[in-house]
Formats: C-alpha cells, structure tokens, sequence
C-alpha cells in the first residue's frame, strides 16, 4: 500500500502564526493556489480513494487537488490535534511534549497517536494491498501518522520530526 499524505493549504492562521487546531479555519489566497499546485504534482498520479479530514482547509484541498477524479471519503480521526484553549492564540514551542501531558484543555499526544492508529487501521482494513491512497490532512495529525507507521515509545522525541509544509506532500509503503 501507498500512502501519500498532503497537508492542507495555506490558512490566514498559518499566516498569523496561530494554532488552529480543529477550529474550522478556510484556506486563504495562498492556500488555494497551493491546493492547485497540488493538483498539477498530482495529475499523473492515479489513485484508488482520498480519505480526508472534514474541517474546510483540509476539503478544500483535497476537492482541488483531485479535481473530481477520486472518491473523497472523510474521517473525524483525521482530524487535527485539538490545542484546547491555546487554539487562536499565537503559536507557542514551549508547551510540554510528554506523550501523557495535556495543558489547556490539549488532546495529550498519546491521544493523537491512538486517532492516527484507528486511521491507519482504516486504510488497511478498507483497501487492497496494493492500493494507492491520498490522504488530506494536518500537519500535526500527520506527524503522529508518521510515527504510528514508523514506530515510537515512551522516549520518542515528538519534536524531532518537522511538520510537512503547507500544500506539501510526503510518500510512505505500507
């Protein structure tokens, strides 16, 4: 199985630096133009299905990217980490990377880790082996994605794997 995950388009939150979370924040300008710069590095790509999240930045990229030519099936697992009360607020690096700690109302990332598993879980249970599939989504979503696939402890450095970019896409066999 082929994996290839796509972070949504730019947002004005991105812009500003803020933690959006799963507030439902629209791809701005940029954004689109990047969900179609996606859709030109995709266009020989030919895939079996996109599982995407259901918040706006995410779908709209993936309607833009596919252009029609995938089934889109979406996931409340491929949502992103939800930051509590910091989500609005300017990013900050310094809150705790414990996979157990949750500050401000924050989803602990043990947490995220188990959504990523259920969609991983998902996937494999859904397609054939040999299936190419698009998946649309978040960075930080994706970052736990990554290490499901990848594998982690109860030492993993969380930080140690830098985000995918706005409009980006990674490449995994599963």
């Amino acid at each position: 199985m082929k994996l290839y995950l796509a972070r949504h388009g730019e947002t004005d939150w991105n812009l500003q630096h803020k933690m959006q979370g799963q507030v439902d924040v629209p791809l701005n300008k940029t954004g689109i133009k990047q969900a179609k710069k996606l859709k030109e590095t995709l266009k020989n790509y030919n895939f079996d299905i996109c599982y995407c999240s259901p918040l706006k930045r995410a779908i709209k990229t993936a309607e833009i990217a596919t252009d029609g030519r995938t089934k889109i099936i979406f996931d409340d697992n491929l949502k992103e980490r939800s930051y509590g009360k910091l989500e609005g607020k300017h990013s900050v690096d310094d809150f705790n990377q414990d996979i157990n700690a949750s500050q401000d109302g924050m989803e602990p990332i043990k947490d995220l880790l188990a959504r990523s598993q259920k969609v991983l879980d998902r996937l494999k249970a859904e397609n054939p082996p040999n299936a190419k599939i698009l998946v649309v989504g978040h960075g930080t979503m994706f970052k736990a994605l990554h290490f499901v696939i990848v594998g982690y402890d109860d030492n993993t450095d969380f930080s140690s794997f830098n985000i995918i970019k706005n409009g980006a896409i990674d490449e995994y066999d599963i």
